[in-house]
């Protein structure tokens, strides 16, 4: 979940929604797999934390800092869970093109003051491959993450 806001007119609200479903919401859930794959003795947990966890992110702050701590997590949680043979890894999508997204332009354009083709023309252009992330994208890698080619890989986001 994402909300746009000047960090200096965050809400004790905003900051804690932000928390409570981005990084509590893995902790509980993976709470809840790893006892599944302890039992179990293998498994693979792949988590979604974000571009904003590896750079902090202008009007996101809170949503950068709750997305760290979903790196903090997952790395933390691999190093527990792999001598149980579970792996835990986390994806850190970039600018995806999904409803969130769109939400989220049209909010910066805003606070911006320019059109929402401004604020994705920008993104592209800071982006390599220079177009928008599409889910699939997103999915091809998770898949891969729960793969046997990725049966050493543990910790990574």
């Amino acid at each position: 979940v994402s909300t746009m806001q000047h960090a200096l007119d965050l809400t004790d609200e905003e900051w804690d929604f932000n928390f409570s479903v981005n990084s509590r919401g893995v902790f509980l859930a993976n709470q809840i797999a790893g006892r599944h794959f302890v039992k179990q003795g293998t498994g693979c947990i792949v988590n979604t934390a974000s571009l904003a966890a590896k750079v902090g992110a202008p009007l996101l702050a809170h949503y950068s800092a709750s997305k760290f701590a979903v790196l903090g997590w997952t790395q933390a949680f691999a190093r527990e869970l792999a001598p149980k043979g579970i792996r835990v890894n986390a994806v850190c999508p970039g600018f995806v093109k999904t409803g969130m997204q769109s939400r989220e332009v049209e909010w910066e354009a805003h606070l911006r003051q320019v059109t929402p083709e401004r604020v994705v023309a920008d993104y592209i252009a800071q982006t390599p491959l220079g177009r928008l992330e599409l889910p699939e994208d997103v999915a091809d890698v998770v898949v891969f993450l729960c793969s046997d080619q990725a049966r050493f890989m543990t910790g990574q986001g």
